[in-house]
């Protein structure tokens, strides 16, 4: 097979993993081989161990479609979705993210990847959006703001002080039904009583 052929196939799916390669080319018993000698070439770049995409499109894939298939399952949550989702307004120099797996860092030509550590039925939360035919997934503002108190609960100071700080949106509507939902099912008391402390402090800023 010619290059110029893969990439016709590929070019809707610049970013794909080994085993999408093989599903997609079951007919090509050495395709495997190919890929790596094209990676060698230049013509794709290998982002991780059976990860790829193609050199030609890479400069039009925005970061955030890469962090679930660096590293699975996780969703974008924390800092950068509290800033997609505009709560916060400073932009992070990482891509974070949580896992149900060990905590986890990467860094390659896209940029800083981070992955914490949740526990397994805490691993919900999340949506799945589309970018140019791939998919990834992002908590939703509720759950980012919960992932981003568990993780740093022993950091966060429930006061308005450390939220004019953070410079969380004063007037983000948060939807109380899901945070309900998400402080059930996390059940800890240091959680629930900075959450309670945003909510004031949006409240009274207002």
């Amino acid at each position: 097979m010619q290059y110029y052929d893969f990439e016709e196939r590929m070019k809707d799916y610049p970013v794909f993993t080994a085993s999408e390669v093989k599903s997609v080319f079951f007919d090509q018993k050495n395709i495997m081989v190919q890929i790596a000698f094209w990676s060698k070439k230049g013509y794709l770049k290998k982002i991780r161990r059976g990860l790829y995409v193609l050199a030609k499109t890479q400069n039009e894939i925005d970061p955030m479609v890469l962090a679930e298939k660096i590293y699975e399952p996780s969703y974008l949550s924390l800092e950068f979705a509290l800033n997609y989702h505009g709560i916060i307004p400073d932009i992070p120099g990482t891509y974070t993210s949580v896992t149900s797996r060990t905590t986890k860092y990467f860094k390659n030509p896209f940029g800083n990847f981070t992955y914490q550590k949740i526990k397994a039925e805490f691993f919900t939360g999340y949506e799945t959006r589309n970018d140019k035919n791939i998919s990834f997934n992002i908590a939703t503002p509720e759950k980012a703001l919960i992932d981003y108190l568990y993780l740093n609960k022993n950091k966060v100071r429930p006061d308005a002080d450390f939220w004019k700080e953070m410079r969380i949106d004063e007037d983000f509507k948060f939807k109380k039904a899901k945070l309900d939902l998400y402080k059930n099912l996390l059940n800890d008391k240091k959680v629930n009583g900075l959450i309670d402390s945003v909510l004031n402090y949006q409240k009274d800023a207002r």
